[in-house]
């Protein structure tokens, strides 16, 4: 039966157990961190030695105290050995020392171990047990073995080593990380100091006997590490050696004494410097700064930064950029000196590269006349190097202020083709458009072409950043007005000739058909069969003729945005009396193709009656496919044979005249429009405009 104080000290016993087990559960979910996995053990440990203690004093038998005492003497040997291992991982200096070392340093605690399991026969870690009625509290007297010192002085040792380690860390932490330093320190020189005096300075009572007080200072550090754990997170936030960090971090850092001396080097100024830690140490900083980088230390500390081209180890060109940093009071005579290297060989080249992207696009700029600018709603329109016009539309916070802005300077009729493209714009039809209007500055005209692309918009699709080029064509236009009055006199001077020439096949197409009208007997058959000839060779020629009439005015004018359905509707005059009905469906839809995309549709019309056969319905849809889409024409008549759907397309290839088809493949190719005939035969025809990308606008399905 315990006494009080016996069972005072039982429950401090078992109060401290409690809270490092606790201190052991709760790590055991933490264990990724730095640290963690030691400071389990060493808690668990303590645990150990604690209900040991508070079975020893529980239990009345003696066997079984005897017993407990071993066991305590395990976790005895453990608690030092783990919670130096605990301060080697949070100080990180475990990454400096070998496996095989860590492995020593547990070598003698294991050998102690095995001693103790062993003592009842080697007697090497205590003599004998002293007289049970001499025990106190969880103490007891008698003589210990020569190994029970060994290991003494060897945990001890390890402790002191623990202290040290985490002094160190203390002095080069900053200052919020220093309180957990500060209460680990406590934790370990409580019960350090407390199991000194046990050891070295018998504690007695007045009944004789002595006491072992360190297990009671355990509660002190369990309470302690729980601070440091809960309270200031450790293992949420650790300190990270200030020395660590240089060491390693990409930046060359050189700090030199208040005379210029080099006393510290990281191994990325050794790189960049191509030197050794041992060359550099104790030399000049202003030497090494001319030597490697050809500048010195004063000019470094005047300019506080400089970006210097040098030559590396490697015999390479390479830019680095100089910090400077003067620490004051470094030393006891004047301040030191930090500096930092940097390599800047990427961002460099990088700059080099950019500029010259720049030069190369501004000089592409002059030289096409071109501005760039850009508007965002809110912040203006803006013209960067604005050749082809003085003036900068400015002050247009809203797509209706540019638009109103930009009408300001189109000459009169102009305006509502821009009200029209912004239309389109505004309700998210297009994304692109390129719009060419006349000005007129100092009484000359000139041309100007807008090309902008909208970039983002708002969630009800207003546009709400555009960019895009402005161009000068005036001598684009002048070209083409050159070149349009150069081919008017060229087609007027044509059109004389092909009358001319028509004139006189229309009399050999007489004098031939009166010649046929002649008696039989008037000439011989051979003559007949002459003539005959001459009369198709000069149709023919007719027919020819006719095809250049159409065929001159292919390429004569630019293309042009062109509504689908209005030209179906126009094109339908063309077989308005055959009966035949059209349907097209495309709305809005635009083709950028040549003027003469008129006279295509109606050949593709003709084409359906005059050989489709039974036709009585052509249809005009457009299929849209991500890089792909086209205007499809097709009826429901017979169809175009497999082996015909290529030769179709040739030069005086058909029933007819033998140009419609081909011809319109010349008007659609201007404008990069391929066309092929994909329809079923005994189905119908189908012909099929690939249109480019780009080359549509309008599209309401997108």
């Amino acid at each position: 039966m315990m006494n009080n104080p016996e069972l005072f000290v039982f429950a401090l016993l078992l109060g401290t157990a409690c809270i490092t087990a606790g201190i052991a559960w709760v790590l055991r979910t933490r264990q990724d961190a730095r640290g963690a996995s030691w400071l389990l053990y060493t808690s668990a440990a303590l645990t150990g030695w604690l209900c040991c203690d508070a079975v020893i004093i529980a239990v009345p038998d003696v066997p079984t105290k005897f017993m407990f005492s071993g066991i305590k003497f395990i976790f005895i040997i453990l608690t030092p050995l783990v919670f130096f291992l605990f301060t080697l991982a949070y100080t990180v200096k475990d990454e400096q020392m070998p496996g095989w070392q860590r492995t020593a340093v547990a070598l003698l605690p294991a050998v102690s171990i095995g001693f103790l399991l062993t003592n009842p026969w080697t007697g090497l870690y205590y003599v004998q047990m002293a007289d049970p009625s001499l025990w106190l509290f969880n103490g007891y007297a008698g003589p210990r073995g020569i190994w029970f010192w060994i290991n003494l002085v060897y945990s001890y040792a390890l402790v002191t080593s623990a202290l040290l380690l985490l002094t160190g860390l203390l002095t080069s932490s900053p200052q919020h990380f220093r309180r957990q330093i500060y209460l680990l320190i406590l934790s370990a020189l409580v019960p350090f100091t407390a199991n000194i005096i046990t050891v070295f300075t018998l504690i007695t009572v007045p009944d004789g006997g002595n006491v072992d007080i360190t297990p009671f200072f355990f509660a002190l550090s369990a309470i302690l590490i729980f601070i440091t754990i809960f309270w200031l997170r450790l293992f949420n936030i650790m300190p990270f050696a200030r020395t660590r960090i240089i060491t390693e971090i990409l930046e060359g850092v050189i700090v030199a004494d208040g005379n210029g001396v080099i006393i510290d080097i990281n191994s990325a100024a050794c790189q960049a410097s191509g030197i050794s830690e041992e060359e550099a140490i104790s030399l000049s900083a202003d030497v090494l700064l001319g030597r490697v980088f050809g500048t010195s230390l004063t000019a470094l500390r005047e300019a506080r930064s400089l970006t210097v081209l040098h030559t590396d180890a490697a015999k390479e060109r390479r830019w680095s950029d100089l910090t400077v940093s003067r620490v004051e009071g470094y030393d006891t005579r004047s301040g030191g000196t930090i500096i930092l290297i940097r390599d800047a060989t990427a961002r460099r080249r990088a700059e080099e590269e950019m500029k010259a992207k720049d030069l190369r696009l501004k000089i592409a700029m002059e030289g096409a006349g071109l501005a760039t600018w850009e508007w965002r709603e809110g912040q203006g329109y803006v013209i960067y190097e604005n050749l082809p016009a003085d003036r900068t539309i400015e002050n247009v916070t809203t797509i209706e202020a540019l638009t109103d802005q930009m009408k300001e300077h189109l000459p009169e009729g102009q305006e509502m083709v821009l009200e029209q493209l912004f239309a389109e714009i505004a309700t998210g039809r297009m994304d692109t458009f390129s719009l060419d209007f006349p000005i007129t500055e100092t009484g000359k005209d000139r041309w100007v072409q807008i090309t902008g692309q909208i970039i983002g918009r708002d969630d009800t699709k207003r546009p709400m950043w555009i960019v895009g080029i402005t161009q000068d064509v005036s001598n684009h236009y002048e070209a083409r007005s050159a070149v349009m009055e150069a081919n008017t006199k060229l087609k007027l001077l044509t059109s004389i000739t092909r009358h001319d020439i028509l004139n006189q096949v229309m009399v050999i197409r007489m004098i031939a058909e009166l010649t046929g009208m002649e008696p039989e007997e008037a000439m011989s058959p051979e003559v007949r069969k002459m003539v005959a000839q001459i009369d198709h060779a000069a149709a023919v020629i007719e027919e020819q003729l006719s095809f250049t009439r159409d065929y001159e005015d292919l390429g004569t004018y630019t293309p042009s945005w062109q509504n689908v359905a209005a030209v179906a509707a126009r094109a339908e005059g063309a077989i308005s009396e055959t009966g035949i009905s059209v349907s097209c469906d495309t709305g809005t839809l635009e083709i950028y193709a040549d003027p003469m995309f008129q006279k295509v549709i109606e050949n593709l019309f003709e084409n359906a009656h005059r050989h489709g056969k039974r036709v009585t319905t052509v249809t005009v849809r457009f299929e849209h496919h991500p890089g792909g889409s086209c205007l499809v024409v097709e009826d429901n008549g017979r169809g175009v044979p497999k082996e015909l759907k290529e030769k179709i397309f040739t030069q005086g290839y058909g029933q007819n005249t033998g140009f419609g088809l081909f011809l319109s493949k010349e008007i659609l190719a201007l404008t990069r429009i391929a066309i092929t005939e994909e329809g079923t035969e005994g189905e119908g025809s189908g012909f099929v405009m690939q249109i480019p990308e780009g080359g549509y606008r309008g599209y309401q399905g997108e």
